[in-house]
């Protein structure tokens, strides 16, 4: 941040306040900041807004009517909108928090340390002994909101927060009520803002004077907490506005390059495809976007592969994959796209065994490149293909990493076959994978695959294994995988399809296929 004080635009909903309103706005016009203070009056009925109306010369104060009630969200997403200094606090109207504690709230920001801070009445400042039942409901509530958010804050309902104006203006707000609190700490916590917590003073007041809060917002407390956490995705209106104002903006990632990296120790996932092919890979391997190396390390330990040559598109990746396997002498590298004529240097090898895993969906002709690399194997050679499975998860998980799809049986089978691959076994693969998939991209809509999630379910995999055969045979799974033998060239398309006719006993490609499922 510069050395300029922060200014501050202060928020305050109200709502039949006519006993504290102009007490209120004192204390906070005492405040030593270059300020607006926006009241927004929620329809009052008890003479509020008489009272506001003394405030409609006041240059330090805007006053804007709701035409109905709409409750305290509405009320302060309008003064959001409305607000021009660099920070937004929200301050109720009541008297319960002291103005004397912005201090504290802007001082991580103007730091450079935050991006929002929460003020908590349960850091250790002074408050006002009132109402344990609210107090246990408010712990309650914030565990939850934690739990989803993966936050540790100790007050999540306190009035008291401040945001960058940035931040605030262009999060989609949609609780009309007490409903704020839970959406806007979900938001905040999915945009990846610095969140940072404060004590302040709290002079809780009773029911008698005055008190709207009750016991039927807690419960509504947990509904937003799913609903916001799990279920609300497109809320940034202006992204790049949102980015310039982190603390820690995050870089554009290269997800490829990331997700390699997540799957780099997940030791056990990867031996479990080569088993899985086990008797197709022969002695001399080529691999299809090899990456940093992550199955080719799988392959290397195999004692029976007398060469292996890793090729990918990115050099960058190959580098990495030498510095990992360049002490064997079995491997080499070369820079090849599948989309591209194969290099004379890879035509002349006729490789035993092509394996190509989770590639083919990042290229949008993905039959001329089958086409490639069937020119490659010698005949009868196999190819092991990893693709992934079940159109119906596809979500933003497949649009970050690059994917143009996600297979059936039958295109799998179909673009196979037109490339010249007779297909040998097709096997569905994963099915925890699957619920995994769908539950991060499709429920959580999250974009990236993390570290945790992967080394998690690395665990589960010594036992999954034996159980996934019988799961997929149901249910189908995340991937699949075929193994593929090359087809003498002058085989014909129409030959291929008399030949899938013949060996169709149970009336669809789809029976036919997993006849051949690993049992």
């Amino acid at each position: 941040m510069s050395n300029t004080p922060l200014t501050i635009s202060i928020v305050i909903p109200v709502y039949n306040e006519r006993k504290t309103i102009r007490e209120l706005v004192k204390r906070v016009k005492a405040t030593p900041r270059d300020k607006e203070i926006i009241i927004v009056d929620d329809f009052s009925t008890d003479g509020t807004r008489q009272i506001l109306k003394e405030f409609e010369q006041d240059p330090l104060v805007r006053v804007i009517y709701q035409s109905k009630n709409t409750g305290k969200g509405a009320a302060l997403t309008r003064g959001f909108q409305a607000a021009t200094k660099d920070v937004v606090i929200v301050q109720d109207a009541d008297l319960e928090y002291d103005p004397k504690d912005y201090e504290a709230l802007l001082n991580p920001i103007e730091e450079g340390r935050a991006d929002v801070v929460y003020g908590s009445r349960f850091l250790y400042m002074e408050h006002r002994v009132l109402y344990f039942r609210h107090m246990i409901g408010n712990k309650l509530i914030t565990l939850l909101s934690n739990l989803f958010t993966d936050l540790t804050l100790t007050d999540m309902e306190t009035c008291y927060k401040a945001f960058k104006r940035e931040i605030i203006q262009n999060i989609e707000l949609r609780s009309p009520r007490f409903g704020f609190e839970p959406e806007v700490t979900a938001k905040v916590a999915r945009l990846g803002c610095v969140v940072y917590e404060v004590p302040i003073r709290y002079y809780g007041r009773s029911y008698a004077e005055g008190k709207k809060i009750t016991w039927k917002d807690g419960l509504a407390a947990l509904g937003h907490i799913i609903r916001f956490s799990l279920f609300e995705r497109n809320f940034v209106k202006d992204e790049r506005a949102i980015r310039s104002a982190l603390v820690s903006p995050p870089r554009d990632p290269d997800v490829g390059v990331d997700t390699l990296e997540v799957f780099e120790d997940a030791r056990r996932y990867n031996a479990w495809i080569c088993e899985r092919a086990e008797s197709s890979i022969g002695e001399r391997v080529l691999e299809v976007g090899s990456g940093i190396g992550n199955i080719i390390s799988e392959v290397l330990s195999r004692s029976h592969v007398r060469s292996v040559v890793a090729t990918d598109l990115q050099a960058s990746s190959l580098a990495v994959l030498r510095d990992r396997f360049g002490h064997d002498t079995r491997l080499s590298t070369e820079v090849w796209n599948a989309e591209d004529r194969p290099p004379q240097s890879l035509l002349a090898e006729k490789f035993d065994t092509v394996i190509c895993s989770n590639v083919l969906e990042h290229i949008e002709n993905h039959e001329q490149a089958l086409k490639n690399i069937r020119q490659i194997l010698k005949p009868g050679g196999q190819l092991v293909l990893l693709v992934p499975a079940n159109p119906q998860i596809f979500s933003g998980l497949d649009e970050e990493l690059g994917h143009y799809r996600r297979y059936t049986k039958e295109e799998l089978l179909r673009v196979l076959g037109a490339a010249g691959f007779n297909v040998n076994d097709l096997i569905s693969h994963n099915l925890i994978g699957a619920l995994g998939w769908w539950w991060v991209g499709k429920i959580r809509g999250r974009r990236t695959l993390q570290a945790r999630d992967t080394k998690n379910f690395d665990k589960l995999v010594p036992v999954l294994k034996h159980l996934d055969p019988y799961m997929t045979k149901m249910f189908g799974g995340v991937s699949l995988i075929a193994i593929a033998s090359s087809r003498n060239e002058t085989t014909t398309v129409v030959e291929i399809e008399d030949s899938m006719e013949r060996d169709r006993p149970c009336g669809s490609a789809q029976e036919v296929c997993e006849r051949h499922i690993d049992a």
